[in-house]
């Protein structure tokens, strides 16, 4: 075994630094310790990892012991980049998540520290900060602007942005140009010019990824400038990704138009804000064109009217709507025979009578693949249940997920009807859990499936037959092994909490 070890010890270090860049963080620190082999590895290895919750602890504490520990991070970290800096070694990612301290009072270490890796020829960069205090009505608070050594880095392939960071003025420089980048993320950063963001996007001719999640602009506000966080003011409004050849994916939330010409996109997802804050955003349709799209995910904003996909190679698009009063048409005009969508949607009772609605709008019929649902629950006292009458036959899917229905009992039999004559599904699952799917609602859902009365189908006064004549029998299954002479309510009374059951329809 120790000549195991030895053998190991003996490979380039390369090849070492290339194991131990595939192991856990944790793991990999622990091999300094096997041999004197493995401790110069461990300390030369080009990935470095630095979190200050990793010796701040939990809090609450007292303040004494939390200064004195902020003080041994940041001596920690400057310490270990003067090593590979003096030393001329190569950093080639650094990571650094710091959550414990006010912006202000580390700018300059972040300089130095920033400084020392851009010097390292540097790769990666993951800069992960606090968010930016909370501006007042006279501009006050700060974010921190990346250094200009980072700006020019030129072998910088990935750049990850979190936090409380501005992208300008320095990105705005016309000189500014990331030959080398292939991943660009930003989320929650704060630019002072609308087009910052763009511009630095246009200075990117490799890029193949690009993450824009949550970015504000900077406003005038009397002789400052402030960051506005509600509502829809200091958003980005519109964003424009043009001319380049290698982007392939694109991850974008909170902008209201985007517009991308890329020849090569295969991922689009696309969210316009954030949905636990009001939304003002008045996005009516979304026009997609793109022949190498294979994957596309749209969450909707409450007044998107209609989205055009023209992708003859999407094989994946997954929708998640409001469910409210009214949903958009969703128009494949060119699409693969593979392609399947998956629509989630978190629909209150009042509007699941419109369920159906939401189910037509997808256009052709037979790419519609599964529906997930979370029916919220009514509010009040009275709940009377919501009346509906089939309009036409209902869609063949895959699968049915219900995630929530509701509790009050007098509500079942309509939630069943609905449900059932606005889909035709293959498999339909449930999961119990009291707050979201309770047993009663199993029972009654299996009683009825298993009943199937004349007088429950879902036939409207034309001579056409629902599928619920074509129903030849259903079949359970879940994670928990069933035998077969034990009736269903002797099982649900064993069901262990978060259970998924299955019901298999066969027609």
């Amino acid at each position: 075994m120790e000549q195991e070890e030895d053998r190991l010890s003996n490979l380039p270090k390369i090849i070492l630094h290339n194991i131990l860049s595939k192991m856990p963080k944790e793991d990999a620190a622990r091999t300094s310790v096997l041999s004197k082999d493995w401790a110069n590895t461990w300390f030369t290895f080009p990935i470095l990892y630095f979190s200050d919750a990793i010796f701040t602890g939990t809090f609450p504490q007292p303040r004494a012991d939390f200064l004195r520990k902020t003080k041994n991070f940041i001596g920690h970290v400057k310490r270990t980049l003067l090593r590979f800096h003096d030393k001329g070694l190569a950093i080639k990612e650094f990571d650094l998540i710091v959550n414990n301290f006010e912006l202000h009072r580390m700018s300059k270490d972040l300089d130095l520290w920033l400084k020392l890796v851009s010097e390292s020829g540097l790769e990666v960069l993951n800069l992960c900060l606090p968010d930016g205090p909370r501006q007042d009505e006279e501009g006050l608070g700060e974010c921190y602007v990346l250094p200009k050594g980072v700006i020019e880095g030129k072998s910088l392939t990935k750049l990850v942005l979190m936090g409380g960071i501005r992208v300008d003025p320095a990105f705005m420089n016309h000189s500014v140009k990331f030959f080398s980048l292939r991943v660009l993320s930003l989320w929650a950063v704060v630019s002072g010019y609308e087009k910052a963001i763009e511009h630095l996007i246009s200075c990117c001719p490799m890029i193949e990824h690009i993450t824009l999640k949550c970015c504000s602009v900077l406003i005038p506000h009397g002789t400052a400038n402030r960051i506005v966080q509600s509502d829809t003011d200091g958003v980005m409004k519109s964003l424009s990704m043009l001319g380049l050849q290698k982007l392939k994916i694109v991850d974008v939330q909170g902008i209201q138009e985007v517009y991308i010409d890329a020849p090569c996109l295969e991922n689009f997802n696309y969210c316009p804000g954030d949905f636990d804050a009001p939304l003002k955003i008045d996005l009516d349709r979304i026009n997609i064109s793109s022949v190498q799209l294979k994957v596309l995910e749209l969450s909707d904003s409450s007044n998107l009217k209609e989205v055009n996909i023209d992708a003859p190679n999407l094989l994946s698009c997954r929708f998640c709507g409001s469910g409210g009063d009214s949903e958009p048409i969703i128009h494949f005009l060119r699409n693969s025979s593979q392609l399947e969508v998956d629509l989630q949607s978190a629909i209150r009772y009042r509007h699941l009578g419109n369920l159906w609605k939401f189910l037509q709008n997808i256009k052709p019929q037979n790419v519609l693949a599964s529906l997930s649902l979370l029916i919220v629950q009514p509010t009040g006292g009275a709940v009377n249940p919501v009346v509906f009458e089939v309009p036409s036959p209902p869609p063949r899917i895959k699968h049915l997920h219900l995630r929530s229905v509701p509790k009050n009992e007098i509500l079942f039999s309509s939630v069943v009807n609905i449900l059932l004559s606005s889909c035709c599904p293959a498999t339909i699952s449930l999961i119990w859990h009291p707050y979201l799917c309770s047993l009663a609602f199993i029972e009654f859902f299996y009683d009825k499936l298993m009943e199937r009365k004349d007088d429950d189908c879902f036939c409207s006064s034309s001579d056409t037959k629902c599928w619920w004549h074509g129903l030849k029998d259903v079949k359970i299954r879940g994670s928990m092994k069933i035998e077969e002479e034990v009736d269903f309510k002797t099982m649900l009374e064993s069901l262990p909490f978060g259970e998924n059951i299955n019901f298999m329809l066969e027609f």
